[in-house]
């Protein structure tokens, strides 16, 4: 295809390649919030050209390193007008990546054979980094408390969801879209590990990731036996297993807002889905597991993103700080 057609503006060009390119994405039979993912940031570079005339005129050819950069200023400017707030890293280098790799389309398919001069290692963000937020120990066994409670009380699906749903994501790292894909038949077969200490009985579970990647990591059973036994006689092996209150397949902003209303209800201050799983990585560091550890349970492909959740173990920094003592 034709780089830039004669007497195309820079938005039309990039228009007529991002169809292309969203065709391509679909046709790697990607999921739909995946491909949304990588079209957010290409979408966001159509309209800076489109809503700043004397840009448009400009060759696509001749983009350079600082035009991708005036464009994540004039990115960050808008955000904060309209957010009335400074954009998240993560979400700039989001961005960053779906253009970048919008560019890498357009290089390879183009019957030009032309090459842009883009250094994307030049275009960096500052990191303002936040204190990862988790859930104190008190506070999970508040909410353990409250959903037995609810259990034993309702004897609900909902209920028995929702104790469920919390379980994975508190002792296996799954998010929010992971739990609402999991099926009976994701489990395998309960077995045993022994040490000099004690006996812990696990039940696999098999995760559907990103990209249609699968990942098992292995789930305390005797933490989960309850909501998996009811489910077992509840339920085919192959049927979705957690419905929403209207009986329809539990979405991960059905899922957001039970846990918000339990969080609310038990006054923690603290809430969402999440941060669920940032509390399985804190506890996992909290007892000593190492980082690579943690990195292939929580299943990052990158190490440097493992360390994020991470960084700021209470216990950690404590004990670093008492050997000055």
């Amino acid at each position: 295809m034709i780089l830039q057609k004669e007497n195309e503006c820079l938005s039309d060009a990039l228009i007529r390649w991002s169809v292309e390119y969203e065709e391509s994405l679909e046709l790697k039979d990607w999921k739909d919030i995946t491909i949304e993912n990588y079209m957010v940031g290409v979408r966001f570079f159509i309209s800076y050209f489109e809503e700043n005339q004397n840009l448009d005129n400009l060759k696509l050819i001749d983009l350079t390193t600082k035009d991708i950069q005036r464009f994540f200023r004039w990115r960050k400017e808008e955000y904060q007008k309209k957010h009335g707030k400074v954009i998240e890293e993560s979400t700039r280098t989001n961005n960053k990546k779906s253009i970048q790799n919008f560019f890498r389309y357009m290089k390879n398919e183009n019957s030009n054979d032309l090459e842009f001069r883009i250094d994307w290692s030049d275009i960096t963000f500052k990191n303002h980094r936040k204190d990862i937020v988790y859930f104190e120990e008190e506070s999970v066994n508040k909410i353990l408390k409250h959903l037995e409670s609810k259990m034993k009380k309702d004897r609900t699906e909902l209920s028995y969801t929702l104790s469920f749903a919390f379980k994975l994501a508190l002792y296996g790292g799954l998010r929010a879209s992971e739990v609402c894909s999991v099926r009976l038949n994701h489990f395998g077969k309960v077995y045993t590990k022994s040490n000099e200490d004690k006996s812990v009985k696990f039940i696999p579970l098999m995760i559907m990731g990103k990209n249609s990647t699968s990942y098992t990591n292995p789930i305390p059973y005797d933490k989960i036996k309850n909501e998996y036994n009811y489910f077992k006689r509840l339920k085919t092996q192959k049927e979705t297993i957690f419905l929403s209150k209207r009986g329809l397949a539990l979405t991960r902003n059905h899922l957001y807002n039970y846990l918000v209303e339990v969080a609310n209800e038990l006054e923690l201050g603290k809430q969402g889905v999440h941060i669920i799983r940032r509390t399985f990585a804190n506890n996992l560091i909290e007892k000593g597991v190492e980082i690579r550890g943690v990195q292939i349970l929580m299943r990052h492909t990158d190490i440097k993103t493992t360390t994020i959740y991470t960084a700021r173990s209470k216990n950690q920094m404590e004990e670093a700080v008492s050997k000055l003592i």
